[in-house]
């Protein structure tokens, strides 16, 4: 409730309010400065003028010194807060980002991460493997999404891009025996 508590003291009248980076700080219950700087942006259309791309790495610094990891669920500087892997989810944001973000990852010193588990579409397949250079047909997406979504679900965890790459290995070699035991059908 601290950032909301902040928002509605700045809507009633306060001139200033206290923060603190990711929230730390003596007590109980601090506004973080990177969830107040981006609500008074976005919201009540304040621009402080900070420079807001650094606010990742102002977070890493205090997170090292203070012995706490960041949250991957924090708001605003949460590595998770641009990672999608929803099949409609994603496919939205490749659309157009501003279905699901707010701002851009940048902006906060983020990238955007389309993963790959068990909630994901043919859409994220085709997305993943045009940005390693791989264009697929639909078919092949489709093919690839359920040995993705299958060894995810084994895994119990999203891949990582080298898993992915395997996977795609093993299904080009696993068409092309086929192919060939097609083949050698036809000639018998």
């Amino acid at each position: 409730m601290a950032t909301a508590n902040g928002i509605a003291a700045i809507r009633a009248g306060a001139s200033s309010i206290m923060t603190s980076v990711n929230g730390l700080a003596e007590g109980t219950g601090n506004a973080a400065l990177e969830e107040i700087v981006m609500a008074l942006k976005y919201l009540e259309n304040i621009d402080l003028g900070i420079n807001t791309s650094r606010f990742r790495e102002i977070s890493e610094y205090v997170a090292k010194a203070s012995s706490r990891a960041i949250p991957v669920w924090k708001a605003i500087v949460g590595t998770n807060v641009f990672a999608h892997e929803s099949g409609i989810h994603a496919d939205g944001v490749l659309k157009n980002p501003r279905n699901y973000e707010v701002f851009e990852p940048a902006e906060v010193g983020l990238t955007r991460q389309l993963v790959v588990g068990k909630h994901s579409g043919s859409h994220t397949i085709l997305h993943k493997f045009k940005e390693f250079g791989i264009d697929l047909t639909d078919t092949e997406a489709n093919e690839i999404l359920a040995l993705t979504r299958a060894m995810s679900v084994d895994l119990k965890r999203t891949l990582f891009d080298k898993e992915l790459m395997y996977i795609y290995r093993d299904y080009k070699e696993s068409k092309k025996k086929q192919e060939t035991a097609e083949d050698s059908d036809n000639i018998d």
